[in-house]
C-alpha cells in the first residue's frame, strides 16, 4: 500500500535535514509517495517542490512586512494542497513563522504532525513550548540538540532527540579544490558566508567584501562564496569591482570543499556556524538586522551567545560581532588577530571537538532515528 508524506523546509538548512530525511524514509519504507515544498536537496531525492522554498526564506519582523500578502497565499496554496494529497503524515521542518500556522490547519484535519527542529524556546519565549505542545497540533517532536526534550516533554508533548545532522556527514575530499578555482595555495583563503535569506546578503555582504579587501592590505587574500543558484544575480552586483580574486560555489559539495580549504571564514550568524566548527575553520560570526527588530531580539532573547558553538561549550569560542560590532573594523581586527594566532587556532578546533561530541548518538545517524519515528505515523 501506498504511504504518502507531505514535507515542508523553508529555508537552506531545512533543505538539508529533508533531504536527508526523505533518503532514509526510502531506505526504511517501499511505495512512499512524497509532495511538498523544499530546495534543491530535496528536489534531488524526487520532490517537487509546490513553489520555490525561496519565497518562503524571510527573516524579521520588519523585513517580513513587504511580503506579507504573497506569504499568505503562499499558506492558503499549501492547505489545500495537503487536503488535496491526503498525506499519511504532515512533516514540518524548522522555519516555525511558516510551518506552525500550517500545522494547527493539519490538526483540524486530523493528519499527524512531525516538527523536526524544536523552536529555540531555551533562547527566546519559553511559552512557545507548551503553545507547540498544547495549541498547535504537533503530535512528535524531533530535537536536533541534547538539552531541548525536557522543555517540552513537562508539557505532554513526545519528543525524541536525533542527534545533529552535521554528525553524519561525510567531507568530500579535493586536494586539487584551490587550483580547480584559478587559487593559489600561498594565499589565505577567506570563506564568506553571508547568509541565505535576501536580508542577510543585503546586510552584510558589503561589510564583509571591504573587511577582505583590508585584509588584503597585509596578506595576500582569495576569497570563496559559497551561496545557492538563485541567490547569485543579488550577489553578483557586490562583487563585480571587488579588487580581490572572488568565486562563487553553488552546489553542497563544493561548499564543503572550500570550507575544508579555507584558512578562516566570516558568517553570518546560523547553522553553518556548526558546520564550520565539524570542519575545523577558524571562523568569525556577524548579524545585522533593523535597529527595531534587533531592539525587540534583545528584549526577548534570554541566551548569552549566539552561536551553537558558544552554547554548548558555554563559553565565547566562536567570535560574535553583532549589530554595531558588525563594522569593517572589528571584522578586520578579529580576523587578523585569528589568523597571526596559530595557538589560537588549535584551542580553537580542540573545542570544535567538544561541541560537535555533544551532537552525537553513538552507532546511529540523526536523519535514520528521524525516519524510524516518522514511519510510525505511517
Amino acid at each position: 500500500m501506498t504511504k504518502r508524506i507531505f514535507i515542508i523546509a523553508g529555508e537552506a538548512s531545512g533543505d538539508f535535514l529533508g533531504a536527508r530525511l526523505l533518503q532514509s524514509l526510502k531506505a526504511q519504507q517501499s511505495n512512499l509517495e512524497i509532495a511538498g515544498i523544499g530546495g534543491n536537496q530535496m528536489q534531488e531525492q524526487g520532490l517537487k517542490s509546490l513553489f520555490p522554498m525561496s519565497e518562503i526564506s524571510l527573516y524579521g519582523i520588519f523585513e517580513l512586512i513587504p511580503h506579507l500578502f504573497s506569504i499568505l497565499k503562499r499558506i492558503q496554496q499549501t492547505k489545500q494542497a495537503i487536503k488535496n494529497f491526503k498525506p499519511n503524515v504532515v512533516v514540518t521542518i524548522d522555519s516555525p513563522g511558516f510551518t506552525l500556522r500550517i500545522a494547527r490547519y493539519v490538526k483540524k484535519l486530523k493528519i499527524p504532525v512531525v516538527h523536526y527542529v524544536a523552536p529555540s524556546v531555551w533562547a527566546l519565549r519559553p511559552g512557545r513550548a507548551k503553545k507547540l505542545a498544547q495549541r498547535v497540533g504537533v503530535d512528535h517532536l524531533l530535537c536536533l540538540l541534547p538539552f531541548e526534550p525536557p522543555y517540552f516533554e513537562c508539557h505532554g508533548l513526545s519528543t525524541t532527540f536525533v542527534g545533529h545532522p552535521i554528525t553524519e556527514i561525510d567531507l568530500p575530499e579535493d586536494k586539487n579544490f584551490r587550483e580547480s578555482l584559478g587559487f593559489s595555495r600561498e594565499a589565505t583563503l577567506v570563506c564568506l558566508l553571508p547568509g541565505s535569506r535576501k536580508s542577510e546578503i543585503q546586510n552584510l555582504l558589503q561589510i564583509f567584501l571591504k573587511t577582505v579587501e583590508k585584509l588584503s592590505q597585509n596578506r595576500r587574500i582569495e576569497v570563496v562564496l559559497p551561496t545557492l543558484p538563485h541567490l547569485i544575480p543579488l550577489i553578483e552586483p557586490f562583487i563585480k569591482n571587488s579588487t580581490i580574486p572572488i568565486k562563487i560555489v553553488t552546489t553542497a559539495q563544493e561548499k564543503w570543499k572550500a570550507f575544508m580549504q579555507s584558512s578562516i571564514a566570516l558568517a553570518a550568524s546560523g547553522t553553518v556556524s556548526l558546520e564550520l566548527a565539524y570542519v575545523g575553520v577558524p571562523q568569525v560570526i556577524a548579524y545585522k538586522l533593523s535597529k527595531l527588530t534587533y531592539w525587540i531580539a534583545r528584549l526577548l532573547v534570554s541566551t548569552q551567545y549566539v552561536s551553537l558553538v558558544n552554547i554548548l561549550t558555554k563559553e565565547m569560542v566562536v567570535p560574535e560581532l553583532l549589530q554595531n560590532e558588525c563594522s569593517v573594523d572589528i571584522l578586520y581586527k578579529k580576523l587578523d588577530g585569528i589568523l597571526s594566532d596559530s595557538k589560537l587556532q588549535k584551542q580553537t578546533r580542540q573545542k570544535y571537538v567538544e561541541a560537535i561530541n555533544m551532537l552525537k548518538i553513538p552507532q546511529a545517524k540523526p536523519s535514520e532515528i528521524a525516519a524510524s519515528v516518522i514511519k510510525k505515523f505511517l
